[in-house]
């Protein structure tokens, strides 16, 4: 007859494992009920088209369709019914190929700039299938492709938001330039600390509002400042308006306002440096870059990939200064892909597209996670491991 070896569990032992599961039991049921139960439903929303007013309705793969839905086709020169040459716009003429001697070059008497030719497409209507809308287009080998989407909206949130993650490299490289020199022995080192971390305390809507104030074309004093210091053309810049200028001036805000905590996180991880480790490279006879390259970047490593990860995974979730300050515009300049998620959920009522959306979104955010995990093995060095 077989004997257990395992010894029958004491009443202490149950009494301890009770009070254990009890205290779990909050965040454990938390999690069920508002994290992962959400999760598993918008999964299957994403199935559906739902409107929260009627009961869902399966549609299937639909709605991952209509977000993947990607194409690309090229885009041929307009060519002249009659005459059957190539069409060039010149200004704001339409002109025949062997026309365009008469015209390049030229003053153009309406806007008193020199004239260029360019070729004249075909309309981007008259090659795209059905359901399909532009994205963008590009010239390779001196062919035009044009990329259309059954999304593009969502498509150019994406790229708008992988755009502002600019934002992570400038703002690690400043925040590790201020840990190093508010580590050194300067008179008022704390209140330059205080400072520099005041952003990161300060509610969002309240920093968008400031920055809407500094951003301002006619009063605000990026311009006012810019005019003072004689660049009195781009003192004039409207800032949350213009295309081109939209993304960097967000870019600048977002650098501003995550600097003091990224900064704080390096200053510990310089402070976690063995001091012994200096004394060896300086008996070696090493500089300050000798000592910064070879021991200080490499402890501060677990640092800087900690601060990636967790701005990246942030950066995807960009929302709420560029819908306070432009609203996605001009145009759709400066939406995000949550923006684009928030109005198909809230604005439009279509939860389960949105909820596909969320889930695309999702996977790109593992996806890339993942892939720094792998890559931080040939650059990140852990305490008691080797250097080389």
């Amino acid at each position: 007859m077989a004997v257990s070896s395992q010894p029958p569990r004491s009443r202490l032992g149950r009494y301890e494992a009770f009070w254990g599961y009890l205290f779990i039991a909050a965040p454990l049921l938390g999690f069920i009920i508002f994290a992962a139960g959400p999760l598993v439903a918008s999964l299957v929303l994403s199935f559906t088209d739902y409107d929260i007013l009627t009961p869902p309705r399966w549609v299937g793969t639909q709605n991952w369709q209509e977000i993947l839905g990607l194409t690309v086709v090229t885009l041929p020169q307009q060519v002249d019914d009659e005459s059957g040459e190539f069409l060039f716009r010149c200004g704001r003429e339409t002109v025949l190929q062997s026309e365009i001697a008469d015209y390049e070059g030229r003053v153009d008497e309406r806007t008193r700039q020199v004239m260029t030719c360019a070729p004249l497409l075909v309309r981007a209507t008259d090659v795209l299938p059905d359901g399909y809308a532009p994205w963008f287009d590009v010239e390779l080998s001196g062919t035009r492709y044009l990329v259309g989407a059954r999304d593009a909206i969502l498509w150019e949130g994406l790229f708008n938001t992988v755009f502002l993650l600019l934002a992570i490299p400038i703002s690690l490289a400043l925040a590790l330039i201020l840990a190093l020199a508010l580590n050194q022995q300067i008179a008022g080192k704390n209140l330059f600390r205080v400072v520099y971390y005041l952003p990161t305390i300060l509610p969002l809507a309240a920093i968008a509002l400031v920055w809407l104030w500094i951003y301002n074309p006619d009063f605000g004093l990026l311009n006012y400042l810019l005019r003072e210091a004689g660049f009195t053309s781009l003192g004039r810049t409207n800032w949350l308006q213009d295309r081109e200028a939209v993304k960097p001036a967000l870019i600048l805000m977002g650098v501003w306002s995550g600097l003091g905590y990224q900064m704080l996180i390096y200053l510990a991880g310089i402070q976690g440096v063995p001091r012994q480790l200096y004394e060896a490279a300086e008996i070696d006879g090493a500089g300050w870059w000798a000592k910064f390259w070879n021991v200080t970047w490499p402890a501060l490593t677990p640092t800087t990939f900690f601060l990636l990860i967790t701005s990246m995974i942030a950066g995807f979730q960009n929302f709420l200064q560029p819908y306070i300050m432009t609203s996605g515009g001009p145009g759709n300049a400066s939406r995000t892909v949550v923006m684009t998620i928030y109005d198909n959920a809230f604005r439009d009522l279509q939860m389960g597209y949105a909820s596909a959306q969320a889930w695309m979104l999702g996977t790109i955010i593992i996806a890339i996670t993942v892939v720094n995990f792998l890559l931080a093995r040939r650059w990140v060095f852990y305490e008691g491991e080797g250097l080389s």
